[in-house]
């Protein structure tokens, strides 16, 4: 019964751990953020990158994401001399989440000779861990003004991964200074 228990803990230790998304910010002091009116996201190339190919929609959706937080923020979009470049980066990482045989998980045996048996590390599953980081620079002083950092679980299924990215990217932008509607 010990054994179920423990069995359930690990599972739903785990899938909490697939949801959550962590998030870190950090403000310049003394920005007055209401001077500015403009943005611009500074562009992610990844044709050559064959390694984010298949993450290519993905990331996409992450700039689709942003814009959407900076617009419903009353910034402007532009293509040329923005008041602020959004830098992105990305970082994909594949783990691996391992547990460590006890003796207690030692089959029982009896009557057979020469027999041991190790401890080890076994794997319980492998995933990929995406972390994003967005700098805000001041182009006209050229300093960064806010950062917000999130990292969590990729999700093996698109739609999961399209709500995971969009609920990631609204919390990146949660603590964000709103600048007023004129």
């Amino acid at each position: 019964m010990k054994k179920i228990i423990a069995l359930f803990l690990l599972l739903a230790i785990s899938h909490i751990g697939q949801a959550q998304i962590l998030v870190s910010y950090e403000k310049a002091d003394r920005v007055d953020f209401s001077k500015f009116k403009t943005f611009q996201v500074y562009s992610l190339d990844v044709k050559n990158i064959p390694e984010f190919e298949p993450k290519k929609e993905g990331l996409n959706l992450l700039i689709e994401e942003i814009n959407k937080q900076m617009i419903s923020r009353g910034y402007e979009k532009v293509k040329e001399n923005p008041d602020l470049i959004i830098n992105v980066g990305v970082s994909i990482t594949a783990e691996v989440q391992t547990r460590e045989t006890t003796f207690r998980d030692a089959p029982m045996y009896i009557g057979q000779r020469n027999y041991h048996w190790e401890s080890e590390e076994v794997i319980v599953r492998e995933y990929n861990e995406g972390t994003v980081a967005l700098d805000i620079v001041d182009t006209s002083e050229n300093e960064m003004i806010w950062q917000a950092v999130a990292s969590g679980i990729l999700e093996k299924k698109r739609e999961k991964n399209r709500k995971k990215i969009a609920t990631g990217v609204q919390k990146l932008f949660k603590k964000y200074p709103v600048k007023p509607i004129e």
